[in-house]
């Protein structure tokens, strides 16, 4: 029985929508638009957790929840006799950013420092505990290099966190937060916070002067004694455009910048005073340029009308390297990729790479098959927007750009036909999912007729064209149309470059062309199932050439007022 589904949702909006409305915030405007195209049409980065963490082996939170003395943490970074310690000996960053080239990635993000305090970078503080002092190597000057060699956008991640610090639970030295090393309030703690609070001073000044113009950044941790929000923090912090000089915790002239009128800068006006169209994330307690959805659970809802971006770790248990390993599956990397960018948002992806600088095989692997998938259906991600539609939750979403819209049917879905909102000048649209009767064959003549092309056999292949069932299923490649008038036109399937390269999961990257010139919109169908791994001579691994005929699926389409 045929199933159909009404999409009873938004109406119809244009790609070129207006812009939206920028806030001001400590005296620091959100960017506009124009500064946030990039991002907006990127959908994936590639973000690094990698420090002396990497050790232990146990994640990035390692030194908090251990307890470990300052003093035995950094051992880490130097070789106790046994060779185990932070070398670096295999970081070769453009492999990096070769890998999140391959990977489908447009910017990467590394932290130069995470909340142990440990600096990839050259800071110049009395306090700084960085790997220039340990290695002789500015790692962070190497990945900067390797980013824009490789043309991806460059972003720094930066915590001002710092547990070597007990005055960081306990700023005021008259209420020391409850803490893993069990410090206790002593007034002391105020001038040690106010001494944390110039380290970072100096080092964020450092960073964007000696390695900018940054593209993008992840402020994190800006909340005080892990409680609260980064918000409430900014007392401390100051994150806005400007420092307040009656501000309890002075930060000294030698470590600050200023603007041409000589008024010391925040965080944030450094920070726009060096790369001026940096987007920035809200977790130093600015209001920030776009919003963090932290973590694995799950995207649902509208499309949501700010920009945004998904975070989350490739290995489930921690960000930082760990022995053990709870690596994301294919389907579920990409149920979020899809489920991200039809809600209009990005996707943060994190690696950890071991303390040699070498991300784990088994991750890089995961990530090229990504690639692969969307060396294939990339069109219907890179440069698109969420909607004109909301998703429904599980079973499909739509992305968008001039010319075309994209459908995105996820495994849950399981009916054959869907009827869209109404199309401006045309009503709404049937459009039908047709498989053939019978497994094995496509149609070859007739008004569907299928471009094909020679290939590997079907015991190569692994797979055979057809279906038949009469439901939307993997191994299907159907493409969908929106355009004027009655079907009076040949229609032909076409892939990429006139031939079929089919996903061996939900779909192939195809469109069905009518040949007409009144063609106003197209709607493809972008599949997201499972990607099998088949190698053959003629087809990369995850890419078959269909080889006589494209999938089977057909379209048919009616005009419904």
């Amino acid at each position: 029985m045929k199933q159909s589904l009404a999409l009873l949702l938004c109406a119809f909006t244009a790609f070129a929508a207006l812009a939206r409305e920028t806030k001001e915030d400590f005296g620091i405007r959100q960017q506009d638009d124009v500064a946030m195209k990039w991002f907006m049409d990127a959908k994936f980065g590639m973000f690094i957790h990698w420090g002396l963490y990497a050790v232990p082996a146990d994640g990035e939170w390692f030194m908090e929840a251990t307890a470990l003395p300052i003093g035995e943490y950094r051992k880490y970074a130097f070789n106790q006799g046994d060779g185990v310690y932070f070398d670096a000996k295999d970081y070769h960053p453009a492999e990096w950013a070769q890998l999140a080239r391959d990977s489908g990635m447009k910017y990467m993000c590394l932290t130069a420092r995470h909340h142990d305090g440990f600096a990839l970078f050259d800071s110049k503080f009395a306090n700084a505990f960085t790997s220039v002092q340990t290695l002789k190597r500015d790692l962070y000057a190497e990945y900067v290099k390797a980013c824009r060699a490789a043309g991806l956008r460059v972003g720094l991640y930066y915590s001002p966190i710092d547990w070597r610090y007990p005055g960081y639970f306990d700023v005021t030295g008259t209420n020391c937060a409850t803490n893993m090393w069990g410090y206790t309030t002593a007034a002391w703690h105020r001038e040690n916070a106010r001494i944390m609070k110039e380290e970072v001073y100096e080092q964020v000044r450092t960073l964007f002067r000696n390695y900018g113009p940054f593209d993008y950044v992840f402020w994190d941790g800006g909340w005080l004694a892990q409680r609260g929000s980064d918000r409430d923090s900014a007392f401390f912090w100051e994150p806005g455009r400007y420092r307040d000089p009656d501000n309890p915790w002075k930060v000294a002239d030698e470590y600050s910048d200023f603007d041409t009128n000589g008024r010391a800068l925040g965080l944030m006006g450094i920070a726009r005073k060096y790369s001026p169209k940096v987007i920035c994330s809200p977790r130093a307690g600015w209001i920030g340029d776009f919003a963090v959805d932290e973590g694995g659970g799950a995207v649902t809802g509208l499309v949501r009308k700010d920009p945004w971006e998904k975070c989350l770790n490739l290995n489930q248990i921690t960000w930082g390297y760990n022995t053990n390993q709870n690596l994301m599956t294919y389907e579920q990397l990409v149920r979020y990729l899809v489920d991200v960018c039809v809600r209009d948002g990005n996707l943060l992806l994190n690696v950890g790479p071991d303390r040699h600088g070498k991300i784990p095989e088994t991750h890089a692997a995961l990530l090229r098959r990504v690639g692969a998938w969307l060396n294939v259906v990339g069109d219907s991600f890179y440069g698109t927007r969420g909607g004109p539609w909301n998703p429904v939750d599980g079973q499909y979403g739509f992305t968008f750009k001039p010319g075309k819209c994209f459908i995105h049917i996820l495994p849950g879905y399981t009916g054959t036909e869907i009827i869209t909102p109404p199309v401006p000048g045309q009503g709404h649209r049937l459009l039908r999912l047709v498989h053939p009767p019978t497994a094995g064959t496509c149609p070859t003549s007739g008004r569907h007729r299928a471009h094909h092309r020679s290939g590997p056999e079907p015991s190569q292949r692994g797979h055979h064209c057809g279906g038949g069932n009469g439901r939307l299923k993997p191994g299907k490649a159907t493409a969908l149309n929106f355009f004027q008038g009655q079907r009076d036109e040949v229609g032909q399937w076409q892939g990429e470059s006139g031939a079929c390269r089919e996903i061996l999961g939900k779909n192939c990257k195809v469109s069905f062309d009518y040949g007409t010139e009144r063609m106003r919109q197209k709607l493809f169908v972008v599949g997201s199932g499972v990607l099998v791994n088949t190698a053959t001579p003629q087809a990369p691994a995850g890419l078959v050439a269909c080889g006589t005929q494209l999938s089977g699926d057909r379209l048919t389409e009616r005009s419904k007022t």
